[in-house]
């Protein structure tokens, strides 16, 4: 299929077009607050936090975005305290500043709350405005006993969500103390859920001894983050956790790995033997067990998949090796939705081009352009894609893999493989409707 077959003329672009590190073009002028918005991704890590509350400072249009954000998650099978707490910047703030009236929250939430951190996390229009919070924050501290930290979510400075999730990491060093290293601990860097050590990561690390201390920002207290230092491995799971990793090499010594999750089993075994050689274990032949089962739950389910076709939206860690998994098991790749390519993403690339697989690349942040994309490849299945109206008009089968993202290394595919044979709950509801309405039952 040619690009101009699709009518989105510099909005996509084939994989082997993509350049590393770079921000894939804008399907649309026109921003709104989506996946891509620091300020709402943010709002949903704060309450990973334990002890701490988030103060966002914002229009009421980002705050509605942000607690819509909470709102929706309380409903998963994944919900999360409720600690935030939302301050409106209205017209006449603007126009007269903002300080006092937060000055007057702070002051509020110390003393009607008692939270160790209080987060103060500023949207575009402070930043745009020139409000200096930092120097704000200085003064309030000596008034109150919470740790405050302010989080910069300028998104007019960038083309996605990385910074401002960056900048929430980067916070968390600076509730962290020197201590003493514990030999055989690990702390597992952006890995985001309470479950991480029962992952099968952290079974394997513990049959040789390793045992992992945090899992940030996990349901980590003040008190756990001001001890994380004291470990003898950092493993930054995700590229966003990667500059905290740095930070703690830089002020601690603490040493780290990067390794992005993968998703195919050749991936996963050099992934594992990657984290064995920095801990001082050997884990292959435990790995070749889990690897074995893995393939033969691929080989059984290549009959289900083989000829089928799909939209890939983007996985945490490398979505392409997930592309790659894809295409083992027979299915064509018709699109993938990506920001940019990052330096695991881009050897990525480079095996699926190897292959002699080159999708389209789009950059799925603006639903409307999303739902024109889908509309003309019109793939068998979309997998990642929350928008299950859209799926059921058009008639593609939706793939949800959520439940996967808590688990680490074979598992994890292997839960994959599982949730790929299951229609999400409800969808049928939905084609039915669709259905009704092409009917003229309406």
């Amino acid at each position: 299929m040619k690009l101009d077959d699709i009518s989105l003329e510099g909005k996509c672009l084939r994989l082997s077009e993509v350049v590393e590190d770079v921000a894939l073009p804008k399907t649309a002028d026109a921003q709104y607050p989506g996946s891509h918005c620091a300020f709402r991704t943010v709002a949903g890590i704060l309450p990973l936090i334990k002890n701490s509350y988030g103060l966002l400072l914002g229009p009421a249009i980002c705050l509605y975005n942000a607690k819509l954000t909470v709102n929706i998650r309380s409903l998963t099978s994944d919900p999360r305290p409720n600690n935030l707490l939302f301050l409106t910047y209205s017209q006449d703030d603007i126009i007269f500043g903002f300080h006092k009236k937060v000055r007057e929250a702070i002051l509020e939430v110390d003393r009607k709350y008692h939270p160790e951190v209080l987060f103060l996390v500023t949207t575009c229009l402070q930043e745009i405005v020139g409000e200096d919070f930092d120097a704000s924050v200085e003064e309030i501290q000596r008034m109150v006993k919470a740790r405050l930290l302010v989080i910069h979510t300028d998104n007019f400075t960038c083309e996605d969500a990385a910074p401002g999730i960056e900048n929430v990491f980067l916070s968390l060093s600076e509730l962290m103390e020197p201590q003493e290293t514990v030999e055989g601990s690990i702390n597992l860097l952006g890995f985001w859920t309470s479950k991480a050590k029962t992952t099968e990561l952290a079974r394997l690390l513990g049959s040789e001894g390793i045992k992992i201390k945090n899992a940030i920002p996990s349901y980590c207290s003040p008190e756990d983050l001001s001890r994380a230092p004291g470990v003898s491995l950092n493993i930054a799971l995700d590229h966003f956790a990667l500059k905290l990793a740095k930070k703690m090499k830089e002020m601690f010594g603490t040493e780290y790995i990067y390794c992005e999750r993968p998703y195919h089993p050749d991936s996963i075994e050099l992934w594992y033997q990657k984290i064995a050689d920095a801990s001082g274990i050997d884990l292959d032949l435990k790995v070749a067990d889990l690897k074995r089962e893995t393939e033969e739950l691929i080989s059984q389910a290549k009959g289900s998949f083989s000829g089928k076709s799909c939209a890939l939206f983007g996985q945490p860690g490398r979505t392409l090796d997930m592309a790659f998994l894809l295409s083992e098991l027979g299915i064509e790749l018709k699109a993938i939705m990506l920001h940019r390519l990052l330096s695991d993403d881009y050897r990525d690339a480079q095996k699926l081009l190897a292959e002699g697989i080159d999708p389209l690349v789009f950059r799925g942040d603006n639903a409307l352009q999303t739902e024109k994309l889908l509309s003309t490849l019109r793939p068998d299945i979309c997998i990642g894609c929350r928008d299950y109206g859209v799926l059921a008009r058009q008639g593609i089968e939706p793939c949800m893999l959520i439940p996967s993202h808590f688990k680490l290394g074979f598992e994890a595919t292997n839960e994959i493989l599982n949730l790929m044979r299951q229609e999400p709950a409800g969808f049928w509801a939905l084609r039915y409707k669709e259905q009704l309405l092409n009917n003229g039952a309406v």
